[in-house]
């Protein structure tokens, strides 16, 4: 009795002098964090953390609001890289953080450990160290494996296009294929469609570009004219920061997605969801999509009828790191960068990828032999991590990206012409928001 009374009264006194952090995240990896959160407060029990999903839509402002106001009113967050330069006045110096605590993070915790195009891209602003790299998605390309593999279907394919049913690696081969999956254009077709594409007016578009631009803009020709992008522009803007999208290769990548479009159910009508439901439910043979959505392909259609490549051109980074409001009381700073330390440490990076299909950040992760025998991605993650596109950190970027998701959109629907003249009036709009 003395004993049980003991364990009431510490648990009561645990609650009474704990301190409690609040942690925003995008839905795509709040359940991996509510689960290290679980795991992280049977270490810290005085420690209560709190995991609050908010939508893409509604997180990135309310993030803003909250850092320009100073309210302080959550503690930690997860930001998508795209967003890094807008919110990085908010956030805490963690080298510093880490200088004037080192008894807050573990012998065993290797920043070198990080894959180093990661860390820089998510966690560095301006040579700080302002996040912990969390999620690191990327898009691959999802095929439907058993419909690649048919005898018939293959011995189909080569009949009308005098070539082998192989696995795509350029769009141009995409879109023959894509074709060929079309009932429309093929009665035979064992799906409606050959791909599912994501085109609406939405930051959506504004990543899906790159998987087409990404390739011709880093092709040897785009790198004579455009120089070699890097990490804080991307790969919308040349070497000395100016638009690399009003140029030949920016027309080859419309013109490559408006030739895929005949085969693609609503692509300007569907985003996230509705791609992932068109290949769930057998709708189409293609879909170029995050690394999450597999958990749901293999439960829904069967491991053995998913197959995952490289995307076919480019794909595009679209990583989330942790971080710390920078406008919150010392004793909530020291709470949140230990449970921030605890989920992304090399244990919490391999289990979050095996438990939940959030995309690993650490080079251990992708080398552990339990991971490979359990994770059909790692190899196409592996060639995706190190020849990904990016887009602009800087805080310019969700001006640069209304902007160009109205003109795109209206290209793609036939509003606006797909010419030059488009493209180098979009131009414009963007070097007047640079004040170039």
């Amino acid at each position: 009795m003395k004993r049980f009374l003991l364990v009431i009264f510490l648990i009561v006194t645990s609650l009474i002098f704990s301190i409690k952090i609040s942690v925003l995240c995008s839905p795509d990896n709040a359940d991996a964090l509510k689960w290290l959160a679980q795991e992280f407060m049977k270490q810290n029990p005085d420690i209560q953390v709190e995991i609050v999903p908010l939508s893409w839509e509604v997180l990135y402002p309310k993030l803003l609001q909250d850092l320009r106001s100073q309210a302080g009113s959550f503690d930690a967050f997860t930001y998508d890289v795209m967003t890094t330069g807008a919110v990085s006045f908010g956030l805490v110096d963690l080298g510093e953080f880490m200088k004037q605590h080192p008894e807050l993070v573990p012998e065993d915790y290797d920043l070198n450990d990080f894959i180093p195009q990661v860390l820089e891209e998510s966690g560095k602003w301006k040579g700080k160290l302002i996040g912990l790299p969390f999620y690191n998605n990327t898009m691959l390309f999802y095929y439907r494996k058993d419909l690649f593999e048919d005898p018939r279907i293959k011995q189909a394919f080569k009949e009308r296009y005098g070539r082998e049913l192989t696995l795509p690696t350029t769009w141009e081969e995409v879109v023959e294929i894509a074709e060929f999956f079309t009932k429309k254009y093929n009665k035979s077709s064992p799906t409606d469609y050959g791909i599912a594409l994501m085109f609406p007016r939405t930051h959506t578009l504004f990543y899906m570009y790159l998987l087409f631009f990404g390739e011709y803009r880093n092709a040897p020709l785009g790198i004579m004219k455009h120089g070699t992008a890097d990490l804080e522009f991307g790969e919308y803007f040349t070497a000395d920061h100016k638009p690399a999208f009003n140029s030949e290769e920016g027309l080859k990548a419309l013109e490559m997605m408006k030739k895929l479009m005949p085969y693609s159910p609503d692509p300007l009508g569907s985003d996230y969801g509705e791609t992932i439901e068109y290949f769930n439910q057998g709708l189409v043979a293609m879909v170029p999509q995050w690394t999450g959505p597999y958990l749901i392909f293999k439960s829904t259609l069967g491991e053995d009828k998913v197959g995952i490549i490289p995307m076919s051109g480019r794909s595009v980074s679209g990583q989330w790191a942790l971080g710390i409001n920078k406008f919150i009381p010392e004793e909530k700073k020291l709470a949140a960068f230990k449970f921030i330390i605890f989920a992304t440490s090399k244990w919490a990076d391999k289990n979050k990828f095996l438990r939940f299909a959030v995309a690993p950040a650490r080079i251990s992760t992708l080398q552990d032999p339990e991971v490979r025998a359990a994770d059909p991605r790692v190899p196409a993650l592996e060639v995706t991590y190190v020849s990904q596109t990016h887009r602009p950190r800087i805080p310019e970027e969700p001006r640069l990206e209304d902007i160009t998701v109205e003109t795109f959109s209206k290209i793609l629907s036939g509003e606006l012409p797909l010419s030059m003249e488009t493209l180098n009036d979009l131009a414009k709009k963007w070097e007047e928001i640079l004040g170039k």
